[in-house]
């Protein structure tokens, strides 16, 4: 993943990263998408709440009642994980599909399940649960605890982790649904939700440029109105309400389905909140549901003249990079804990790369020496045919010798291997003390990596970060070099 050269001055944890070169000042209509993005949630109170309102479900509907004393662990899981609903399993996966890490509960599978499960006959990622979002983090730790549970306490729910794993979606978005979780962040925002004190800042500063902006969620009209109220309430002198930041406002879209289906737009009557068959432009009201190539239509813009901002690398990015040509910037909130540590953990990476240039030098030597066995022992066998004793007692003494070479050197092989695996261990450990840095499998991109760098034009830690960069400013990216292009040794 490649960055444009950053204005003197800015922290590289607020940076704006770039994959595929933009000239900003062509992004004729600006788009966001709200929940973790214009609206970042308290992760921790959210997804405790969330998975509290969830379990209480799961007891409801007949689940073991000793399912209570389960608690949220803030701490377990990270974006980017895959859930094998199937087997009980949560993996971590670098882009070529290789497992690095799994846990069954809270089990660590060794090096051979491993194997055998995925990496030797390989997998369809298309079964699997991908954790994209914040969202996901509570359903796949509640999944985690019952998974264990059921491994502790076999036959007590008589349910595969498929039928387990319905329940948990069924009873999220009953949660959801019923507003068991809306209703308490509304009652509490200031637990739930997370100010930023510069994004009306930011998005006054892209309407003063001549942009038009958007936004588009998934959340229905009565919840975006109290969240959004409650972001930009007396944010900017210039601007009384929150709707008069935006020239379009669409609720209940339903993504990514908004970019690939055909559904019409309906208008949102403010007061109660009931929806209007509409026809005509999206100007003056907030309007639900629609679809993408009508958005397109009705606003005069597409393609990339459009820039859409959001935090879900599938619902918010890959449809709308793929389908729609838009431009997109993915929101990592991680990056704003991840870059410092990078930075830290340069050191473990210097050291890695001596020993990696060592250990070349070292496998180069090897075959040396392999080979100069090889053609000794070829030797002997003409020296046995001949019986030359003397050529014999030569050969075999430097066959020996040779061995002896050839034994050390897998030795120092071995312990090569082995500090770098503890080198690439204790660095992971520095970025999450079970999975690691969100961006890399050990010294590989991660999946989620390998897609932010697919679909993601630009990627930041905050929408509020595009206030520091110009908005007609060409994000350049850096000619990515192959292997074969590499300068040095």
């Amino acid at each position: 993943m490649i960055s444009s050269k950053p204005k003197t001055g800015i922290p590289k944890q607020n940076r704006i990263f770039v994959n595929r070169s933009l000239n900003f000042g062509n992004i004729k209509l600006v788009g966001f998408d709200m929940d973790h993005t214009l609206a970042p949630y308290n992760k921790e109170s959210f997804e405790s709440l969330s998975f509290q309102k969830t379990l209480e479900k799961f007891i409801e509907a007949g689940y073991p009642q000793e399912l209570s004393t389960f608690t949220y662990k803030h701490n377990f899981l990270i974006r980017g994980l895959m859930v094998d609903k199937e087997r009980g399993n949560v993996l971590k996966v670098d882009s070529h599909k290789y497992v690095k890490d799994a846990y069954h509960g809270y089990k660590r599978l060794t090096k051979e399940e491993r194997q055998t499960l995925y990496n030797q006959p390989g997998f369809n990622s298309q079964n699997f649960i991908t954790v994209d979002t914040f969202f996901a983090l509570s359903e796949v730790q509640l999944f985690v605890d019952l998974v264990q549970y059921n491994s502790d306490n076999p036959g007590r729910i008589s349910k595969s982790f498929s039928e387990i794993y319905k329940d948990l979606r069924k009873f999220i978005d009953a949660s959801h649904a019923d507003g068991s979780i809306k209703n308490e962040v509304l009652r509490f925002p200031e637990k739930y939700l997370m100010k930023d004190k510069h994004l009306a800042r930011t998005l006054v500063r892209l309407i003063d440029s001549g942009k038009r902006l958007f936004l588009l969620t998934n959340s229905q009209y009565a919840y975006t109105q109290s969240i959004m109220s409650y972001v930009l309430h007396q944010a900017h002198e210039d601007f009384d309400s929150w709707q008069d930041y935006w020239d379009y406002i669409i609720v209940g879209a339903s993504k990514p389905g908004f970019f690939t289906g055909t559904q019409p737009f309906f208008e949102v009557q403010e007061h109660s909140g009931l929806l209007k068959v509409h026809s005509g432009s999206l100007t003056n009201a907030a309007f639900f549901g629609g679809n993408a190539r009508l958005f397109e239509s009705l606003t005069g813009f597409s393609g990339d003249e459009i820039l859409y901002v959001g935090d879900h690398i599938y619902g918010d990015i890959i449809r709308s990079k793929g389908v729609l040509n838009w431009r997109t910037m993915l929101i990592i909130k991680e990056l704003e804990e991840e870059i410092p540590k990078i930075e830290n953990s340069l050191s473990y990476l210097q050291s890695m790369d001596e020993i990696l240039e060592d250990k070349e030098a070292l496998d180069e030597e090897l075959q040396k020496i392999r080979s100069l066995k090889a053609a000794t022992r070829r030797q002997l066998q003409r020296a046995y045919q001949t019986g030359d004793e003397k050529k014999i007692h030569n050969l075999e003494t430097s066959d020996n010798r040779l061995e002896e070479r050839l034994n050390n050197n897998k030795k120092l092989l071995k312990t090569m291997e082995t500090r770098i695996k503890d080198l690439i261990e204790e660095r992971e450990k520095m970025f999450h003390p079970i999975w690691g840095e969100l961006m890399k499998v050990g010294l590989e991109r991660s999946r989620f990596a390998h897609q932010v760098c697919n679909y993601a034009c630009l990627y930041s830690s905050g929408v509020s970060n595009l206030r520091y960069y110009s908005p007609y400013k060409k994000f350049t990216s850096l000619l990515e070099k192959l292997p074969h292009e590499m300068h040095g040794k």
